[in-house]
């Protein structure tokens, strides 16, 4: 068995780990932090997640690609985005002002779905680069675009909607194209420094969560930062050389399972009265152990078909 295809590291726990701490970034956990705490989490720690999920993709996308199988991969992703945005739909349908709303809707995504297509950009980019180079090189100018225009719509100077500078191509692919090029060897010789890197890029994620705070005088809402693109690889490359005796793919299902369904846990919850951490814990719990749920047995695949 390759590395690309060892399940039984801690890759997948960590996804799963990422996505209840999107749970604790929507949900506003912990409520009572000080404000540059929550910034140090909500706009730091908490960021880290959709990167890593990204890296994690781009990864075994090499694999999926050697195989011959990335056309069967690039549909599994728009059918789990069109899946998911059905399911949505009743909530955001009412909410539509025109034909070009629900188109802009469609191509960027509701809400947390914005991955999915954010997602299939980016396989397709790399799928038609093919040469880790260029890869490479448009992997670093689309994140640099992507930190630029944030900056300028953080600092004040430039009016932009969201989906305009936090989409697939300035935020996810320079990710999914790193995961890509760890899955060609590049990055090798830092696996055994792993641990302790990714510990201070952890550190300097935090520091930097202070630095956007300032550019934007307060408030939330930063997606990309330089450090992100240090700690993301480092933190996968330390969780793949703990080794233990898991189910993986069982755990990468439980873990996108959580993130997708986590917004109508949350909707629920509120509908139920519940607000601030009793609704974050809620949410994490119901929205975990219904994946679980599904992950036994014949259910299992229930799971595999919205996953």
């Amino acid at each position: 068995m390759t590395d690309q295809t060892r399940r039984n590291s801690a890759i997948d726990p960590l996804r799963l780990i990422l996505a209840l701490s999107v749970i604790a970034l929507h949900a506003g956990l912990p409520e009572a932090a000080p404000a540059l705490v929550k910034q140090a989490l909500f706009n730091g720690l908490y960021r880290l997640a959709v990167p890593v999920f990204a890296l994690i993709s781009g990864y075994f996308f090499l694999q999926a690609m050697q195989g011959g199988r990335a056309v069967a991969y690039l549909r599994r992703i728009a059918a789990l985005y069109l899946l998911w945005m059905a399911i949505y739909l009743p909530i955001y349908g009412p909410d539509f002002t025109g034909p070009g709303h629900v188109l802009q809707t469609l191509v960027f995504g509701y809400f947390h779905l914005w991955f999915l297509p954010g997602l299939l950009v980016s396989a397709l980019l790399v799928w038609v680069l093919r040469q880790p180079g260029r890869i490479a090189v448009a992997a670093g100018l689309m994140a640099v675009t992507g930190l630029v225009l944030q900056y300028l719509v953080l600092s004040g100077q430039m009016q932009l909607q969201l989906d305009h500078y936090r989409n697939g191509l300035f935020t996810l692919f320079p990710f999914f194209a790193t995961g890509f090029l760890l899955a060609h060897g590049w990055g090798a010789g830092l696996t055994r420094l792993a641990l302790p890197l990714a510990g201070l890029a952890l550190l300097a994620v935090m520091v930097e969560s202070q630095i956007w705070y300032l550019i934007a005088g307060g408030g939330f809402g930063v997606d990309m930062m330089l450090s992100l693109l240090l700690a993301a690889p480092l933190l996968f490359l330390a969780a793949r050389q703990v080794q233990v005796g898991w189910d993986g793919k069982r755990l990468a299902s439980v873990a996108a399972f959580v993130y997708f369904v986590h917004i109508l846990m949350m909707i629920t919850a509120s509908r139920f009265g519940l607000e601030g951490d009793t609704k974050a814990l809620v949410v994490m719990g119901l929205s975990l152990g219904v994946a679980v749920w599904l992950s036994i047995g014949e259910r299992r695949r229930v799971l595999a078909f919205f996953t």
